[in-house]
């Protein structure tokens, strides 16, 4: 949560401070106050990781680390995927 992302106290403002928000507006503060999430798969070693962080202006973020093993099997091939493979060109 920062200033601009996950506040729906901002978001309340940017509406004119409504005493009685209407539907609407209540939709908009609810997807306002929703936290933002992102997934990222980072290398590892040694059961370490690096992590670099920028935070905004009075910004709190969780950040929750889940090992993954890739159980992706060696035959398969991403570019074949909907023909990115060169064949396709």
């Amino acid at each position: 949560m920062s200033e601009e992302k996950g506040n729906a106290w901002a978001a309340w403002r940017e509406l004119g401070r409504p005493r009685s928000p209407r539907p609407r507006e209540l939709d908009v503060l609810r997807e306002a106050a929703e936290p933002v999430r992102s997934h990222r798969s980072l290398p590892g070693a040694d059961g370490r990781v690096d992590l670099d962080l920028r935070l905004d202006r009075h910004e709190v973020t969780l950040v929750e680390l889940t090992p993954v093993v890739d159980r992706t099997p060696p035959w398969w091939d991403d570019r074949r995927l909907l023909g990115l493979g060169e064949e396709s060109r």
